[in-house]
């Protein structure tokens, strides 16, 4: 289980660590198997609990997944803020630390970024599709007003389309996972990815 998730759930307020603890061995389970073979007891295992307790948090094994689903992005979106607190007034330095941090997470969370790769991989099931539209929908829409602002600032070519440009930036959070779980190593460079990022925005250094 990654120190820094591990870290931030002891941390997160509302739920208490028993609910955490279920979700993050929860996640362990999940990247390792998949949402089908995964058990309520293989879960309750893991988490050291009994199935009963697992069932008081989560009634079903889906909601369980949902709401790891949900811890994930959450962890994600504290980091996003985090970084908008210190440079919402700098567009492009924004979206560069956000790309920067997100690489960050997938490094230092391997089981997190498997259990993404197998949301992807499922989103025929329209509970999981849901969830995962709202998500990207968010950071999207998110990265859309950025990309306005940085064109407003002269930070960046006013002839970029700003929804096409805002697609290809978050549509590469999931290349990168992509690419990591097929052993392309190249992912997990930040250079690489700064090259990326730039060609996105057609900006340089």
């Amino acid at each position: 289980m990654a120190e820094a998730a591990t870290k931030v759930a002891e941390t997160r307020p509302g739920r208490g660590p028993r609910y955490n603890e279920i979700i993050l061995s929860s996640i362990e389970v999940f990247s390792r198997t998949n949402y089908e073979k995964a058990t309520t007891a293989m879960l309750a295992k893991e988490a050291g609990v009994a199935e009963g307790t697992l069932y008081k948090y989560f009634p079903s094994k889906k909601e369980l997944f949902l709401a790891c689903c949900q811890y994930v992005e959450a962890l994600l979106l504290d980091r996003y803020s985090q970084i908008y607190r210190e440079t919402g007034n700098q567009p492009v330095e924004y979206l560069r630390r956000v790309a920067h941090n997100y690489l960050d997470f997938v490094k230092e969370n391997p089981s997190m970024r498997r259990f993404l790769a197998f949301i992807l991989n499922n989103a025929f099931d329209e509970d999981f599709k849901a969830e995962l539209e709202g998500f990207v929908k968010l950071n999207v829409e998110t990265t859309e007003r950025m990309i306005e602002k940085a064109k407003a600032a002269g930070e960046i070519s006013r002839k970029i389309d700003s929804r096409s440009a805002a697609w290809m930036f978050v549509g590469g959070y999931f290349t990168l996972i992509m690419m990591t779980e097929i052993s392309a190593d190249e992912a997990l460079d930040h250079d690489y990815l700064e090259n990326f990022f730039q060609s996105i925005l057609n900006i340089g250094t």
